[in-house]
C-alpha cells in the first residue's frame, strides 16, 4: 500500500507516462521505476490479500469470512467511492487546468525551429522541411504523445505538413504505438481538410486502433470529449468548429467515389443522409445505459477493493459448496490439499497460466504491467490475472509451508530478478533502451513480451516473500502500526499526492527530489491524519476493526 503511494507519485515524473500532472523535470530513469513497481506490486498484494483471505475461512469459516468483507472491504470502498473519490476527481480537474496552462506557455513560447513538433503546431511546413532535410525520420515518435509526425500534423490541422510528409513518402495509414493512425486524428478532431487529403490519398477508413476502433469510430465518437483530448494536447479547438468539420466528413464519405456509401455495412456508416439523424430506441437506450453502469468508473483507484470483495464471495460460496457435498459424501476431495506449491514444476505452472490474461493487455503499447479496469463490470482478463495470484495466495496458507520453502532462494532471485529479468523484460515489451529490435524479430516481441511480464511477476512476488519473512519474521510494533494504518494511507493518499505533484511541477528542482518530497510529504501527512483523525476513531473501527485483538496472542508472529 505504500509502495503504490510512492508509485502514484513517480506517475507525474516518468517520461511519457500519460499523467493528470506533467512534471518538465520527468526523466526516463523514473519511468523506469515505476514500471518496476507496477509490474508486482499489485500481483503481490492480492498473493497476500488470497493467503489472509485463506486465514480467515480457515478461523471463521466461509460465512463469517464473506460478513467480515463485506465489512471490511465493500462498504469501505462503497463510503470511498461517494467521498474520496469525487474530491479526488476534483483535485485531478484542476491539476490538468493548471498543467495545460502552465505547459501551454512553455509551448508557445518554445521556437518552430527547436523540433519538428514544434514546426508542426506553428503550422511552420517551411520549417518541418528543414527538419526532415537534417535527417528527421517520419517514423520517429512525439516524445510526450508517442504520435507520429503525420499523426501530429493530422492533430493539428496542419494540412500543409501532411502534404509535405506525404510527398516525402509517408504512408497515409501509418499508425502509432496505440494503432491510431492520422485519419483516427483528423476524423476525431473534424479537421475536413486534412481527412479529405488523406482518404483522396489512399488512407485506410477500416485500420483499426488496438481498442478495435476504426477512423468511422473516431468520427462518430462524442464530440463531447474532444475538448478534453485537446486540451490535453496543449490545442485550442472549439466545440462547434469540431462538429461541422464532422458533418463535412460525413458528407465527403458518402460520395459514391470513395466506395464506402454502396456497402454502409463495411464500414459502419448508416444509409440515410449524413444530416439525418435516427433517435435510438428503447432497446438502444437500455444497452447505452448497461453499458455505461458496466464501464462507469465509480471506484477509481479504489477498483482492488471492488476486485477483492467479489474474489472472497467467489472463495465463500466455493468453501460452501465443498461443504455441503461433503455433509453426504465423505470421500468428496478438497482441491486445495492435493497442491504442491515447492514441487520444480508448481512454479512454472503458474506463470504458464498467467500468460493467457496477459495476452490481453497492453492496449496502449508504451507502458509495462498489467492493465487497470475500474467499471463496475471489470474487464475478464484483467479480473482473471489477478484471480490467478489470489488462488495462489489462497493455497500457499493452506499448504503449511512450515519450512519457508517458497522464496527462501530470495537472496539470488531478487537482484536476479531487478538487475537481469527487470530490465530484459521492460526492453522486450516497451523498447525503453533502444535494443529490442536489434535482439530479436518484431514476430517475436509478442510472445516474449507476455512471457518476460508474467516471469517478472512471479520471481519479484516470491523474492518479496522471502524477504519480508527473513527480515520481519517477528512480531514487532512498529510493523503492527504501519500495517494497520497502510489502509488508511492508501484509500486517503491520491487527491494529496496529486495536489502536492501539481504545486511540484512549477519549481525547479530535479525529478529525484521532486518524488522524494512527494511521497515523504504525502506519507507524513497522512500519518499524521492516521494518528489524529483515524486510529482511535469510528473511521479506524470502520477500516480495521477492533485493534485490542491484534495483541491477544504476543507469541504469534503478526
Amino acid at each position: 500500500m505504500i509502495l503504490g503511494i510512492v508509485y502514484h507519485a513517480a506517475l507525474s515524473l516518468a517520461l511519457g507516462i500519460p499523467w493528470m500532472v506533467q512534471d518538465p523535470s520527468a526523466n526516463k530513469s523514473i519511468y523506469v521505476f515505476q514500471s518496476w513497481v507496477h509490474g508486482f506490486r499489485m500481483p503481490l498484494f492480492f498473493i497476500i490479500s488470497g493467503f489472509f483471505t485463506a486465514m480467515l475461512w480457515k478461523k471463521r469459516g466461509a460465512r463469517a469470512l464473506v460478513w467480515h468483507r463485506f465489512r471490511r472491504i465493500l462498504l469501505p470502498g462503497i463510503v470511498g467511492a461517494i467521498t474520496l473519490v469525487p474530491v479526488c476527481n476534483l483535485v485531478m480537474f484542476k491539476a490538468v487546468l493548471d498543467g495545460n496552462t502552465r505547459r501551454a506557455e512553455m509551448v508557445r513560447s518554445e521556437p518552430a525551429e527547436k523540433s519538428i513538433w514544434a514546426a508542426i503546431r506553428k503550422f511552420r511546413s517551411d520549417v518541418v522541411k528543414t527538419h526532415l532535410d537534417n535527417g528527421y525520420a517520419w517514423t520517429d515518435l512525439h516524445p510526450d504523445y508517442q504520435t507520429t509526425a503525420l499523426s501530429w500534423a493530422a492533430i493539428n490541422g496542419d494540412l500543409d505538413s501532411v502534404r509535405l510528409l506525404l510527398e516525402r513518402g509517408c504512408d497515409p495509414s501509418i499508425a502509432n504505438p496505440d494503432g491510431n493512425t492520422p485519419l483516427h486524428a483528423s476524423m476525431f478532431f473534424g479537421h475536413f481538410p486534412v481527412a479529405e487529403y488523406l482518404l483522396d490519398h489512399g488512407a485506410d477508413t477500416q485500420k483499426k486502433n488496438k481498442n478495435g476502433e476504426s477512423p468511422i469510430d473516431s468520427l462518430r465518437s462524442d464530440s463531447a470529449f474532444a475538448p478534453a483530448v485537446a486540451g490535453f494536447l496543449l490545442l485550442d479547438f472549439k466545440i462547434a468548429d469540431i462538429k461541422h468539420g464532422r458533418e463535412l466528413i460525413e458528407q465527403k464519405l458518402s460520395e459514391p467515389k470513395l466506395g464506402v456509401a454502396s456497402s454502409p455495412e463495411a464500414n459502419g456508416l448508416q444509409s440515410q443522409s449524413p444530416q439525418v439523424s435516427q433517435s435510438p430506441g428503447v432497446s438502444e437506450r437500455l444497452q447505452a445505459f448497461g453499458t455505461w453502469i458496466a464501464t462507469y468508473p465509480a471506484f477509481s483507484y479504489l477498483w482492488f477493493l471492488w476486485f477483492l470483495w467479489w474474489y472472497a464471495v467467489c472463495f465463500g460460496v466455493l468453501q460452501w459448496l465443498i461443504g455441503w457435498l461433503r455433509s453426504f459424501w465423505t470421500a468428496a476431495p478438497i482441491p486445495w490439499r492435493s497442491m504442491k506449491l515447492h514441487s520444480p514444476l508448481a512454479i512454472p505452472f503458474w506463470i504458464a497460466i498467467t500468460i493467457i490474461p496477459i495476452y490481453r493487455m497492453d492496449a496502449l503499447g508504451f507502458l509495462f504491467g498489467p492493465d487497470t479496469s475500474l467499471g463496475f463490470l471489470p474487464a475478464w482478463h484483467v479480473f482473471a490475472y489477478y484471480a490467478i495470484f489470489f488462488l495462489f495466495g489462497i493455497i500457499y496458507y493452506l499448504a503449511d509451508d512450515d519450512q519457508a520453502r517458497l522464496g527462501g532462494s530470495w537472496r539470488m532471485l531478487l537482484p536476479l530478478t531487478i538487475l537481469v529479468i527487470f530490465p530484459v523484460a521492460l526492453e522486450i515489451n516497451v523498447g525503453t533502451f533502444g535494443l529490442r529490435d536489434s535482439w530479436i524479430s518484431r514476430d517475436w516481441i509478442r510472445p516474449l513480451s507476455v512471457l518476460s511480464q508474467s516471469l517478472f511477476a512471479w520471481c519479484m512476488s516470491l523474492s518479496c516473500i522471502g524477504l519480508f519473512r527473513c527480515c520481519f519474521a517477528e512480531p514487532k510494533p512498529w510493523i503492527r502500526y504501519v500495517s494497520d494504518s497502510s489502509y488508511w494511507l492508501y484509500v486517503a493518499h491520491l487527491p494529496l499526492v496529486v495536489a502536492i505533484q501539481s504545486q511540484m511541477a512549477g519549481s525547479s528542482f530535479n525529478g529525484y527530489l521532486k518524488l522524494l518530497v512527494i511521497s515523504a510529504l504525502s506519507i507524513a501527512i497522512l500519518l499524521l491524519s492516521y494518528q489524529l483523525l483515524v486510529r482511535c476513531t469510528w473511521i479506524g473501527l470502520f477500516l480495521n476493526g477492533t485493534r485490542e485483538k491484534w495483541f491477544k496472542e504476543p507469541n504469534k508472529p503478526s
